[in-house]
């Protein structure tokens, strides 16, 4: 053979030699991290309050804010945000760190004749509708298959998009709009018609998708729409052994529903994809729950149900104490998310300084946290200061309980010496580090520390 035949192959032998040292890793550091005690609140997780009754408590997540059609739109197309922000102290609830879920409503039975959608809007379906005075209350329940009520909604919930799909202090969205309590149901003894079928009802299902994300939304119990397009579901009798227990059956099984005999599927693992929240039911005295006969099913319905978020029927800070307020400490540490991270190994490859880091994460939650937050990353040198800081995101919408790993770029330009590696979770309401990590190891603020690297 030729020499000049050997060329061709001597280059690619040198090529496929300096690819695989660029591929050779040269380890730094690998950590074990115990898990440590789980946090008891967090971000996006916890009790909720009634948005109208600012109170500082500890152990809130959420502000609940009903939206009150009347109220936000007193004339055709002018929307009040300033009147139900204040009556529901949305800048106190944002400096405390407290996030909002929205629910519309446009039928809440009270002690008299009343109306809870503008009299424009009544006045241009021509009264279509009942006037009930009944078991609930009294009210007017507007006719849900009234094309004008309908191309209102879409206008509404639209304005309530652009105001609020984007902020991040507004966490999640109760689909109410429909029935007493927008809880979609009626009371038909006191002569309304059947609530309406999935035909009628999709339609204001999906003018809710058109202005908000799917993991934002929650229904109040299963349907084909919340099924196929991921939505969540809340329950307002949480903790009451038989209606629990007939909600989840409803969401293993499906159902037919007692208000137009209509099937309604399964969705058993909805909260994979959205949360599941609700609020204890008022048939009981909210330390009933927490007591020591019946915590135990108290927290084996929240386990469950995966949930998320209780209230605003619940227990405040304080309230209960002894056994009761320690079985309150209990469930909150155990509803939704708990992340922390159990591993981490760092290398360089052959020819650069340029270092990889591998997170492996865990949570031990019932949930996921819904929302795909940045990691926060710190270089800290020998003398505690921080010499490199970054951002990387991660699919934590993605990941319910068990182990989740991601890779991460660090910089390769720091002279020798030794660096401690430092990671935590942005928070998007403060823009900095603020979720409690369950994690056995030197922390500082929301920051906490994984891995020493000897750099040479």
């Amino acid at each position: 053979m030729q020499p000049r035949k050997w060329v061709p192959l001597l280059l690619l032998g040198a090529a496929l030699l300096v690819t695989a040292l660029l591929r050779v890793r040269i380890p730094l550091a690998a950590v074990e991290i115990p898990a440590g005690d789980k946090p008891v609140t967090n971000p996006m997780k916890g009790l909720v309050a009634w948005g109208e009754n600012y109170r500082r408590d500890p152990y809130l997540g959420f502000a609940y804010v009903p939206v009150y059609w009347n109220e936000l739109e007193p004339r055709q197309g002018e929307y009040d945000f300033a009147a139900l922000e204040e009556r529901c102290h949305f800048a106190q609830w944002r400096a405390d760190g407290v996030r909002l879920i929205l629910r519309l409503v446009a039928d809440t039975p009270t002690g008299e004749r009343h109306m809870d959608i503008p009299q424009w809007l009544y006045d241009a379906m021509g009264g279509a509708g009942t006037w009930y005075d009944g078991d609930y209350g009294q009210g007017f329940s507007p006719d849900y298959t009234s094309e004008t009520f309908r191309k209102a909604h879409q206008a509404l919930i639209a304005a309530l998009g652009q105001r609020y799909a984007d902020d991040p202090q507004v966490a999640f969205v109760e689909l109410g709009s429909l029935g007493h309590w927008g809880e979609w149901h009626v009371d038909t003894n006191a002569g309304i018609d059947p609530f309406p079928t999935q035909e009628i009802t999709d339609g204001y299902v999906q003018d809710y998708l058109a202005a908000f994300s799917p993991e934002q939304l929650l229904l109040r119990r299963p349907y084909t729409i919340g099924r196929d397009r991921g939505l969540g579901l809340y329950n307002d009798s949480f903790g009451l052994p038989d209606s629990h227990g007939e909600w989840l059956s409803w969401i293993a099984d499906g159902y037919t529903s007692d208000q137009n005999g209509e099937w309604l599927p399964a969705m058993p693992d909805f909260w994979r994809r959205a949360p599941s929240g609700g609020e204890f039911s008022p048939r009981q005295e909210d330390g009933w729950y927490f007591t020591a006969e019946q915590f135990p099913t108290t927290l084996d319905l929240l386990q469950q149900s995966h949930t998320t978020f209780l209230g605003p029927n619940a227990p405040a800070y304080g309230e209960l104490t002894g056994t009761e307020g320690d079985n309150l400490r209990t469930l909150l540490a155990e509803m939704g998310y708990t992340l922390g991270v159990r591993r981490c190994t760092v290398w360089r490859t052959a020819f650069s300084r340029r270092m990889q880091a591998e997170l492996t994460w865990e949570n031990t939650g019932l949930a996921p946290l819904y929302a795909d937050w940045s990691m926060a990353l710190e270089l800290r040198d020998e003398t505690g200061q921080t010499v490199w800081s970054g951002r990387a995101k991660a699919p934590f919408s993605d990941w319910s309980a068990g182990l989740h790993t991601v890779q991460v770029a660090l910089p390769g330009d720091l002279p020798g010496g030794t660096y401690s590696l430092w990671v935590g979770i942005v928070d998007p309401l403060t823009d900095a580090p603020g979720v409690a990590l369950q994690m056995r190891t030197v922390s500082d603020g929301a920051l906490y520390r994984v891995a020493e690297i000897p750099l040479p």
